[in-house]
């Protein structure tokens, strides 16, 4: 099969005054070539391996998380005032100590996306090892991982890089019935009672970060959510991600005949 391409900054000419030299690295499979998701960015690719310690990198997993049913998939907003103009974005955050990167995923699309979830096989091309049993090409490998440089604050005063890992999930007829009743329930709390109950609950977790009770989570239709995420500050990176989990929940619709 084919590929599907991302497009790359080569280092090669970093010792010249040229620009960078374009490159592509193959990625994905040439059944989603045609409609494939371009990142408006270029990305410095090492071409040497690196050996970085573990006090100076990050790691953590993002959920695209799908209510196959209605064909609307979660979005989230920061409604503090400063960061609020930011717009839309879909879940994610870093990896607990002990966790693994599916579990993650799970478990920042529930705190932050406000639904409980699962893993969702789908047909995502991979370079990983696989066995293929009767013909089923479907797995929960993660659809991109991301990294980006982390930048000097008071908890990290020389930086570092942080890694992300995106999967595909999916939330139930059930879920989605018993978010909106307690979403429900939560509008005659006041706002203190409701961040009261929200800090209390029991997620798994020791701690909720304090940002997290501002966060609002709506379930948009897919060309509203494309549509929202391409007006948030972060549109290359979100967009990428959320068009090709969108592609690849549309083909395995089409594999199972609920297209």
């Amino acid at each position: 099969m084919g590929t599907r391409v991302l497009y790359m900054a080569s280092t090669e000419n970093t010792k010249s005054d040229a620009p960078p030299t374009p490159t592509k690295l193959s990625f994905f499979e040439d059944s989603l070539e045609e409609n494939m998701a371009q990142p408006n960015a270029s990305y410095n690719i090492p071409y040497e391996s690196s050996l970085i310690c573990g006090n100076a990198f990050i790691t953590g997993a993002g959920a695209v998380m799908f209510h196959r049913k209605s064909k609307r998939v979660v979005l989230v907003i920061d409604e503090r005032e400063a960061q609020k103009a930011l717009g839309w974005f879909l879940p994610k955050g870093r990896r607990d100590i002990g966790e693994t990167f599916e579990q993650t995923a799970v478990r920042e699309g529930e705190e932050e996306g406000g639904y409980p979830c699962r893993l969702l096989p789908v047909p995502v091309p991979t370079r990983q090892p696989k066995k293929v049993v009767d013909g089923n090409t479907l797995s929960t490998e993660p659809i991109y991982m991301h990294n980006w440089a982390i930048p000097t604050k008071r908890l990290w005063p020389e930086g570092g890089m942080y890694t992300c890992f995106w999967y595909v999930c999916e939330i139930t007829d059930e879920d989605v019935e018993k978010v909106e009743q307690e979403r429900n329930m939560k509008n005659r709390m006041n706002s203190a009672q409701v961040h009261m109950a929200e800090a209390n609950s029991t997620t798994g977790k020791t701690f909720i970060d304090y940002h997290e009770l501002r966060y609002r989570s709506e379930l948009f239709e897919y060309e509203e959510a494309k549509r929202l995420i391409a007006e948030s500050i972060d549109s290359t990176v979100f967009g990428c991600v959320l068009q090709t989990a969108i592609e690849l929940v549309q083909k395995l619709d089409e594999m199972e005949g609920k297209a």
